[in-house]
């Protein structure tokens, strides 16, 4: 009678501890500055040969991260190169499966002023000598996220360190679309 208490001890044990560890694995470590956030994560503002867009034009870009558990689409909210500025870019409502980020995905805005390309060909060009790059709530008022930079080295993207913490770099190597 000893032994099959032991036994059942023993076994009810492992399944508590089985259960713990999956629950353990469950959880992921999400750098604090994309934990549950839609952020500027990188941009481009003088490209002469870096990347291309779909027409082949070597246009200024600012890529979105979407840190949430959630996708995202960011049709309707704004976009602008100046925090001051009272009639932001209104990204097009037109066509979700084009504006919707997925959870830990990103998202290329192109910055050419050639909208008649497509939906996230955004009114707004980037200078190479500084400004500021701004993503605005659908509201027209709430800033998402900013980032004020200054003059820019062609074809050297500047972006979010992949630590976590809340650190601009440069990147010799631009990686719109992909993690930095």
């Amino acid at each position: 009678m000893k032994l099959k208490t032991l036994l059942n001890t023993l076994l009810a044990i492992s399944i508590i501890t089985f259960i713990s560890c999956e629950l353990d694995e469950d959880k992921k470590e999400v750098p604090p500055t994309e934990e549950g956030a839609l952020v500027i994560n990188e941009f481009l503002a003088s490209n002469d040969f870096c990347c291309a867009d779909e027409f082949d034009g070597f246009d200024d870009w600012v890529e979105i991260y979407n840190g949430t558990s959630e996708a995202i689409d960011i049709g309707g909210m704004y976009f602008t190169d100046d925090p001051e500025d009272t009639e932001p870019y209104q990204i097009p409502t037109t066509d979700a499966t084009l504006t919707t980020i997925p959870a830990g995905g990103y998202l290329v805005l192109w910055c050419d002023k050639e909208t008649e390309q497509g939906i996230l060909h955004v009114e707004v060009k980037l200078s190479g000598d500084g400004e500021s790059v701004v993503l605005i709530d659908s509201d027209g008022v709430t800033t998402i996220d900013t980032y004020t930079y200054d003059a820019q080295e062609t074809d050297v993207s500047m972006g979010r360190t992949t630590d976590g913490a809340d650190t601009w770099t440069t990147f010799t190597t631009p990686t719109p679309g992909a993690s930095n």
